[in-house]
């Protein structure tokens, strides 16, 4: 996937076309005296204005010290589209991702996920040797730059880059998906058209798409490409991203009622219906649904990507939760908070945490993550009654050691708030149904 200057527009990243950028930039510099009126035949072009300030000044600096003035390049927040594509990076159904922005919004995706070192960043061509399985290339350079002269603004600058360093990267590593999609491409200036024309002719054997808001006939980049209309896609940033995210919830979807199925039949539990959960957890989207998976596995990233083994411990939880919905005659309902709530006649009787050892941890060790995710809620309306745990090495009696050494447990402590949260575990749940009333009361 190829991401340009349009991606960054929406909110909350919300930076500049790289036209109104131009043309700021452009005044700033006219009104320092940098540049004279006329110096640029194009002030909206940004090659163009690079052009006549390395041409003015033998260097970049002045116009991209200006830049870095004038917009929230570093500290840009990710929006949700590039939220998505952390998550499809993490879930490897992206390669990889090329950049042609400055800005270190897809970055901040990273890190809001908590995936930041599965995915390489790769800001510059010495960053190279540093690359993973999944990476990052900032085709251009980034705002981290500390030489100004590093950042690609002229098309000659571009020319060096590419068949010194980044051609054979892209047409080996990044580019050897059997699809690549151009998206949000913004201003048509000048590099970036070399730019996505380098990077075409070295994909010569790959399905080409381009995605962006204007139409076809109104876009300089799919005549440069050579887009035909069924591979030209007119939709929005962050429409196009949850269109393909929802495509792969559609297949995570089915893996998890597979894995369910699976568990049923293996175990030989009565069958449960999932659907209402399944579906809640497609509405989520996939972001959230990440999230929560992070959460019900206790994983120590924001976000825990979906694979078999991952199906498979979830798949056990939820049927869990269904079985304590059936006895008890209540509703149970995934909040967005991962949190799940049994309600009866429009009241919440329960909340509980759900968490797996995903099949190595012990009590010890599972009773001191719930109580960390548990302060993470002390602000709920619903507080939170207890924790359905699964997936444990060895579970037996409680072992653990009171909170506090001296007084024991304290049920209304002014800093912890709470005694240790009842834990209900799948195995006594199964084995005596009536252990549910203690989780629904």
């Amino acid at each position: 996937m190829v991401l340009g200057a349009g991606c960054s527009i929406e909110q909350p990243t919300g930076l500049p076309s790289g036209a109104t950028a131009a043309r700021e930039l452009h005044r700033l510099l006219t009104a320092d005296g940098v540049l004279a009126a006329g110096d640029v035949h194009d002030p909206s072009d940004l090659s163009a204005l690079a052009d006549a300030v390395f041409a003015k000044t033998g260097s970049q600096r002045d116009l991209v010290q200006r830049f870095l003035d004038a917009y929230n390049l570093k500290r840009a927040n990710a929006n949700d589209g590039y939220l998505l594509v952390a998550a499809m990076l993490a879930e490897q159904v992206l390669a990889s991702v090329v950049t042609l922005n400055f800005d270190l919004a897809l970055v901040d995706a990273l890190v809001n996920l908590g995936i930041g070192t599965d995915v390489a960043v790769i800001e510059k061509p010495a960053d190279l040797p540093h690359q993973k399985l999944i990476n990052i290339y900032y085709l251009h350079g980034s705002a981290n730059a500390e030489d100004p002269d590093e950042w690609v603004l002229r098309t000659a600058a571009l020319q060096h880059e590419w068949a010194n360093t980044w051609q054979p990267i892209v047409a080996i590593r990044v580019l050897a998906a059997p699809v690549v999609v151009f998206a949000g491409l913004g201003t048509p200036v000048a590099v970036l058209i070399e730019s996505t024309k380098l990077l075409k002719s070295a994909i010569p054997n790959a399905t080409v798409y381009q995605v962006d808001v204007v139409p076809k006939a109104d876009s300089r980049f799919a005549q440069e490409l050579a887009i035909t209309d069924g591979a030209y896609i007119q939709s929005g940033w962050r429409d196009f991203m949850q269109d393909l995210a929802t495509r792969l919830m559609i297949e995570h979807r089915q893996q998890l009622a597979n894995a369910a199925n699976q568990k049923v039949q293996d175990d030989g539990l009565a069958p449960e219906d999932l659907t209402t959960s399944l579906d809640r957890l497609h509405e989520l989207g996939l972001v959230t649904s990440g999230r929560i998976r992070a959460q019900w596995l206790l994983t120590s990233s924001a976000y825990c990507r979906a694979t078999p083994d991952h199906h498979r411990l979830v798949a056990d939880l939820l049927l869990a939760v269904a079985t304590v919905a059936r006895l008890s005659g209540t509703q149970a309902v995934i909040v967005e908070d991962s949190v799940i709530e049994f309600h009866r006649d429009n009241r919440v009787l329960a909340a509980c945490l759900l968490s797996s050892g995903r099949g190595h941890r012990g009590r010890p060790s599972i009773e001191a993550l719930i109580e960390q995710q548990r302060r993470r809620y002390r602000a709920r309306a619903v507080s939170i009654s207890g924790a359905i745990v699964g997936g444990t090495s060895e579970w037996g009696a409680v072992s653990t050691p009171p909170a506090d050494v001296v007084r024991g447990d304290v049920a209304n402590d002014i800093v912890l708030g709470h005694a240790p949260l009842p834990l209900h575990h799948i195995a006594e749940l199964r084995a005596n149904p009536h252990t549910i009333q203690q989780v629904v009361r």
